[in-house]
């Protein structure tokens, strides 16, 4: 037997039982690395997990692995059904996954028409919004050299949410009926929920038949007919020229790093993006002077009035999660009770998405009025916004506000494995994984010799490297998420 077939914790023993064939007939495939996708490396920790609850006798939770080129209606119908299914059969279904395949693969199934990886992630998450327990997982995507296996799949996310979440949840596999020949890998562990298909029900009903009755094995219906190919309207085609505003804020955004590196890197930072976009560099200015006094949302710019309110975000940064208080401060609640009754101008860093801005205005009391808004970066319709400081590790106030694997609150580079930055801060989807390798490179270098240490960092950036040695340097830590992201494990 292939070893490859051999360490498949589900066709596998399918093949020892039958022989390989069974393997090949139930969708199995050699893929091209030399070496194996790591199933129990649950320390890469890109996934986002579930919200902590109290969990039923049976927790579950549902995958579906394909193209999603793009994701559809059909694709939110057929989790609904498994997930009814499911529940129907007393399991109870903590969280539905979509995990969109690789590039490689994509390139082979859908050729002019494949949309890259971070965008299809990001399409697949604004399908997810539509309910309050889907979430996509990059790991086969992004964060894999070749395309693999959908069985290594299902390994890969049981064995990280036993280790981030509960020792006792499973995986169910979800296909749709054109795939039944799925089902029998998970006769003898885990699980598959098949969802018909219009115009595959023989396919469906003869392996029904076959396997017969079995808890863990699920059939329901669907009656939702939409396929991915027919939704593609051609070439898919990224924008040849962007425009980015960056801003460069001052010493306060990196008090360990000093001055001169701080500028050093903004400088690199900027080339770095000036090769796939025209780059608008913006200095941290302060504010204008108002009648009114100013509540600021800006943590580079506070006033004597500030909230400290951040935006939350599932691991990825595909999924917002509503909004918080900052890592390390108060309770929002608080500062809000804190304001004075009165007439005030309310200040953000930039205008991109004005969610921040229209939650505070829903948050604060009827005696506290906002007169108008003033924006420390106005930028044009065209034009991404991204601050310099999100892209350095452990910078003050720097990095998008996750909830983290083991359920804290964090704050993480925008830079893979922890945030896509092309879904936060206009990188091409394309680009996605070599800009986080080279963005890691470039602190690696920025840190070099400095000896600052992760003990060092606040304790909401710590949390993010909890499983390395707080007495590793930000050198070392740099280095190893350029080496991963460049290693056979996930170079593209």
């Amino acid at each position: 037997m292939h070893w490859k077939i051999a360490r498949d914790p589900f066709l596998g023993p399918l093949a020892a039982r039958g022989g390989e064939k069974l393997a090949y007939d139930a969708g199995f495939f050699l893929d091209e690395d030399p070496e194996d996708a790591r199933l129990d490396d649950t320390d890469w920790r890109c996934t986002p997990v579930p919200a902590r609850r109290p969990l039923g006798p049976r927790p579950i939770a549902l995958l579906a692995t394909g193209g999603f080129c793009p994701p559809h209606a059909g694709h939110l119908a057929m989790m609904q059904a498994a997930r009814a299914a499911a529940e129907h059969a007393g399991f109870d279904v903590i969280a539905g996954y979509l995990s969109p395949g690789h590039d490689a693969y994509l390139k082979l199934k859908c050729r002019s028409e494949a949309i890259p990886a971070s965008e299809r992630l990001a399409r697949c998450a604004a399908l997810a919004t539509e309910t309050d327990w889907l979430l996509v997982d990059p790991w086969e995507a992004l964060h894999r050299r070749v395309a693999v296996n959908y069985t290594d799949v299902v390994a890969r996310l049981r064995a990280y949410l036993r280790a981030h979440l509960d020792n006792h949840v499973d995986v169910f596999y979800v296909c749709g009926g054109d795939n039944a020949r799925f089902a029998p890998a998970f006769v003898e562990d885990a699980g598959c929920v098949v969802v018909s298909r219009p115009g595959y029900e023989g396919e469906r009903e003869k392996w029904r038949r076959i396997l017969g009755p079995r808890p863990n094995i699920l059939w329901c219906e669907s009656q939702h007919a939409a396929a991915s190919r027919e939704l593609r309207s051609g070439p898919w085609l990224e924008r040849a020229t962007r425009r980015v505003a960056l801003r460069l804020e001052d010493e306060r955004a990196a008090p360990l790093l000093g001055f001169e590196r701080l500028r050093h890197f903004q400088r690199a930072l900027v080339r770095l993006f000036a090769e796939f976009a025209t780059v608008r560099s913006v200095p941290l200015a302060p504010p204008s002077e108002s009648l009114d006094p100013a509540i600021s949302l800006d943590a580079m710019l506070p006033s004597r009035h500030s909230l400290a309110i951040s935006r939350l975000f599932a691991l990825g940064g595909y999924h917002a999660l509503g909004h918080v208080e900052r890592p390390g401060s108060r309770p929002l609640r608080d500062q809000i009770r804190a304001l004075p009754p009165g007439s005030y101008v309310l200040r953000d860093d930039d205008s991109f998405t004005g969610g921040t801005v229209n939650a505070v205005r829903a948050l604060l009391p009827a005696d506290v009025r906002i007169t108008r808004l003033e924006v420390a970066l106005h930028s044009d319709a065209d034009e991404e916004v991204a601050d310099s400081r999100d892209f350095l590790l452990g910078a003050h106030e720097g990095g998008l506000v996750v909830r983290l694997a083991d359920g804290q609150i964090g704050r993480v580079p925008y830079l893979l494995p922890y945030v896509d930055p092309a879904v936060r801060s206009g990188v091409p989807f394309e680009l996605s994984h070599d800009f986080s390798r080279r963005a890691w490179l470039l602190n690696e270098r920025i840190f070099q010799g400095t000896h600052i240490l992760i003990r060092d960092l606040p304790a909401h950036a710590q949390r993010a490297f909890a499983w390395f040695s707080a007495d590793r340097s930000l050198e070392q830590l740099s280095q190893f998420y350029a080496d991963r992201l460049g290693s056979s494990n996930c170079e593209r």
